[in-house]
């Protein structure tokens, strides 16, 4: 009696393992299309999208999930001012469960004549996980040394708010995006 138990408790297990793989290979496989190199990234650019005005932000919410490519004290340092920008232009940043936007940012910086170029690239993905669009710019800057060094707080927070305008921009022409006087109305009525 006790071996009849054993199989189906096994064969729970077995299936459980299998079903586990099966999730890790499809995210893996999720990641591996959804995570371009920023090299890679750059170089597949899009245009500049134009901001509509007269439009609320706040329904198209977006969820900061990751940054790369940059040293980790000046990733935090953008995240930090990319919130701040964020708050600035009314995009209402959450919890990435409720997000209606992904955003994964790449950021990299090289040495230029006279300086160095700060560039970023951010892939925004709906809330199915397919990339609703990539946007991307930079800033160059003066001095010598390594690029990274050259980054100061003054050019992260010009980054961090090219890349909120970029956003901003995007979000306007969501479907989320809703007129300011259909929003009032609504809360008159």
């Amino acid at each position: 009696m006790a071996n009849t138990r054993a199989r189906p408790t096994l064969r729970r297990g077995v299936c459980v393992a299998v079903a586990a793989l099966g999730c890790l290979g499809l995210a893996s496989c999720m990641e591996a299309a959804s995570d371009a190199a920023p090299e890679t990234a750059m170089a597949q650019a899009q245009a500049p999208i134009a901001k509509r005005d007269g439009v609320s932000l706040s329904a198209a919410t977006v969820a900061l999930v990751s940054i790369e490519g940059a040293p980790a004290m000046a990733g935090d340092d953008f995240r930090k001012a990319l919130a701040q920008q964020f708050t600035a232009r009314e995009i209402v940043a959450v919890d990435p469960r409720k997000a209606r936007y992904l955003l994964r940012v790449y950021l990299a910086a090289a040495a230029a004549e006279g300086g160095a170029n700060l560039e970023y690239v951010v892939d925004v993905y709906d809330s199915h996980r397919r990339r609703a669009a990539r946007l991307d710019d930079g800033l160059g800057v003066n001095g010598s040394g390594d690029a990274w060094s050259l980054m100061s707080s003054s050019v992260i927070d010009n980054v961090a708010g090219k890349c909120a305008d970029d956003l901003a921009a995007f979000l306007s022409n969501t479907p989320e995006a809703t007129p300011v006087a259909a929003q009032a109305l609504s809360y008159v009525q």
